[in-house]
C-alpha cells in the first residue's frame, strides 16, 4: 500500500496522477460506472495488468476513508473485497476485480457471504471514527448501545444533514424525530454488533456466473445486521422474504418475523433519508411510505 498526501497537480490528467502515485503510467483508460463520489477508471498498463483508479478533485474529498473501510471489510477475509494499492484524499487505486453487476443467479452466494460477514462481531457499535455514505462523512464512534448509535449517528444525523442542505421538508423532519424517540420500543439491542458492508445493492456487488467476485463501495460499521437486510429488501433489488436471497440468508441466520412486520421500515428510514439528501423531493413518496410502515 502506498499512502500519500494530496500534493499532486490538479491539472494533471489521470495517467499522470497514477504515474506519480504508483510509478507506472497506464497506456489505456476506460471510464467505469459507479462514480457517485468520483470518476472511476480501469487503468491498463503496457504489460496488460490493470487497476481501478477513482479520482475526486473536490476540496472535501475523502477517498482515504473509503480505503480504510475497504480494509476493515477485507481484514476478516470472509467476503471478497478489492485490495487497496494506494490512497489519498483525492485518489484511490485498488485491485481490479472481474465481474458484472450482481446477477440474480449469484443471489444465493451473496446471501451466504453476507451471513458469514455478519458473524464477525464487536461488543460495540460503530467503527471508531468517521466513515462515509456516498460522499457524506458520517460519525461512527465506538458506542456501547447500538440503538443509541443508530438514533444519533444514522437516523438523526442524516435527517439533520438533509434539513441543513434544504432537502428535507419540516413535516418529514418532525416524523423522523418522532421515530427517533420511539426506537427503544421498536428495536432490539443485539447481543453483539456485526460487521456490515452498509451499502449492498446490485451495482455494489460483482459476480461471475453464480459466484460473487467482489463487494465494492462500502459504508462500513459494526451494527445490527437487520440494518443491512432492511436496505437490501427495500432498495437493493433482492426481493422479499420468499426470495432466494433472503431464504438462503434465513437458513443460515434466522430473520425474526418482527423484522418483516416493522423493523425493516424503521431501519430503512436511514437510507430513505440519504436518498432525499442526495436526490431531493422525488424520493419523498418513498420516505413517506417507509415512515408510515415504521408507524410514524
Amino acid at each position: 500500500m502506498n499512502t500519500l498526501p494530496y500534493n499532486l497537480n490538479e491539472e494533471d490528467d489521470i495517467p499522470t496522477l497514477v504515474l506519480k502515485v504508483i510509478g507506472s503510467r497506464p497506456m489505456a483508460l476506460e471510464e467505469l460506472s459507479g462514480g457517485m463520489i468520483g470518476t472511476v477508471y480501469k487503468a491498463t498498463f503496457a504489460d496488460g495488468t490493470a487497476v481501478v483508479a477513482k479520482h475526486n478533485p473536490a476540496p472535501d474529498a475523502r477517498l482515504d476513508i473509503e480505503a480504510e473501510m475497504l480494509r476493515n471489510l477485507r481484514t476478516p477475509d470472509v467476503i471478497p473485497v478489492p485490495d487497496v494499492l494506494s490512497e489519498s484524499r483525492h485518489l484511490l487505486i485498488q485491485e481490479l476485480i472481474p465481474g458484472v453487476h450482481l446477477d440474480p443467479v449469484a443471489h444465493a452466494d451473496c446471501a451466504r457471504l453476507l451471513a458469514g460477514l455478519h458473524e464477525v462481531v464487536s461488543d460495540q457499535a460503530g467503527l471508531g471514527g468517521t466513515t462515509l455514505n456516498g460522499s457524506l462523512p458520517i460519525p461512527s464512534p465506538w458506542t456501547d448501545s447500538w440503538i443509541a448509535f443508530f438514533r444519533e449517528h444514522r437516523l438523526l444525523f442524516t435527517a439533520n444533514a438533509a434539513r441543513d442542505r434544504g432537502k428535507l421538508a419540516p413535516k418529514f423532519q418532525e416524523r423522523a424525530n418522532r421515530l427517533a424517540e420511539r426506537l427503544d420500543d421498536l428495536l432490539v439491542e443485539p447481543d453483539a454488533c456485526s460487521l456490515l458492508h452498509g451499502d449492498v445493492w446490485s451495482a455494489n456487488v460483482l459476480s461471475v456466473g453464480s459466484r460473487v467476485s467482489g463487494f465494492l463501495d462500502p459504508s462500513t460499521c459494526y451494527g445490527d445486521p437487520e440494518l443491512e437486510l432492511a436496505y437490501m429488501s427495500l432498495f437493493g433489488g433482492f426481493g422479499d422474504a420468499g426470495s432466494e436471497m433472503f431464504a438462503t440468508y434465513h437458513a443460515l441466520r434466522p430473520i425474526p418475523p418482527e423484522f418483516w412486520q416493522i423493523r425493516r421500515y424503521v431501519y430503512a428510514t436511514y437510507p430513505a433519508l440519504m436518498h432525499v439528501l442526495y436526490f431531493g423531493e422525488r424520493y419523498e413518496p418513498l420516505l413517506d411510505r417507509i415512515l408510515t410502515g415504521a408507524g410514524v
